[in-house]
């Protein structure tokens, strides 16, 4: 089974929310879906 090991912020800004992937991270103000609310990649 293939495990994903990048980061999590990208994993929780590609699907448009808090996934808690970080732990306490999440709560704070520098989760990365608060910080940047557009998905990973160019735009």
């Amino acid at each position: 089974m293939a495990r994903d090991t990048g980061a999590q912020c990208k994993q929780c800004r590609r699907e448009g929310q808090k996934l808690f992937l970080k732990g306490e991270r999440c709560l704070t103000d520098k989760c990365g879906v608060e910080r940047r609310s557009y998905p990973p990649g160019e735009h």
